[in-house]
């Protein structure tokens, strides 16, 4: 760009400063400086769409052991995030749950949560209770046979008495003998039979 100056010539009746002490200077002038124009580029916005990453998609993984499970997802530049969940009802290192849906179409490097089966803890093992019996009835008087104290009468097998309960003898007898099982009265009844 070219600027051209021009010099004016003032004749000293037209310089207001001849008038004045001759020891003055002359006064300067001044002339503005000229503007330049400018370009600025400006970033502009493109009106064609965004490049665009091809989706994958996700494979079946449950029912699939946790390392055929991994490299599939591997095979297809996604990766895994293991949880695990015991359970009895699936083999233990087996796949029951992924996070998304077989054939849903995702971005490469996602993650795909897998639930992964674990055995329960095993149940602790209690032994069971004993059978309650209930207490035995018998009779203090015959200490060698429980005798039942609410019967209504024994006599000894083989002899003569009617019952209607019978016991084998010979067998020791203590007053007071209820069932007079000892009618010699020397602590043995049912000696004969």
């Amino acid at each position: 760009m070219l600027v051209a100056l021009g010099v004016v010539a003032l004749s000293d009746e037209d310089d207001p400063s001849t008038t004045a002490s001759p020891a003055t200077p002359p006064p300067t002038t001044s002339f503005p400086l000229p503007t330049v124009a400018t370009t600025t580029t400006l970033p502009t916005t493109s009106t064609a769409p965004p490049t665009t990453m091809a989706k994958v998609k996700v494979p079946q993984l449950v029912g699939m052991r946790l390392t055929s499970a991994k490299a599939a997802l591997a095979d297809r530049g996604l990766k895994a995030t293991i949880t695990y969940k015991a359970t009895s009802r699936y083999r233990a290192g087996t796949i029951i749950s992924q996070s998304r849906p077989t054939s849903a179409g995702v971005l490469p490097n996602s993650k795909i949560i897998l639930v992964v089966a674990k055995a329960p803890p095993p149940t602790p093992t209690t032994a069971p209770p004993p059978p309650t019996t209930p207490p035995r009835t018998c009779d203090p008087s015959y200490p060698d046979v429980c005798l039942d104290p609410n019967a209504e009468d024994y006599d000894c097998a083989g002899g003569s008495g009617n019952g209607p309960k019978y016991v084998e003898g010979p067998l020791r007898v203590r007053p007071p003998d209820p069932f007079d099982l000892d009618r010699e009265g020397d602590g043995w009844g049912c000696e004969r039979g």
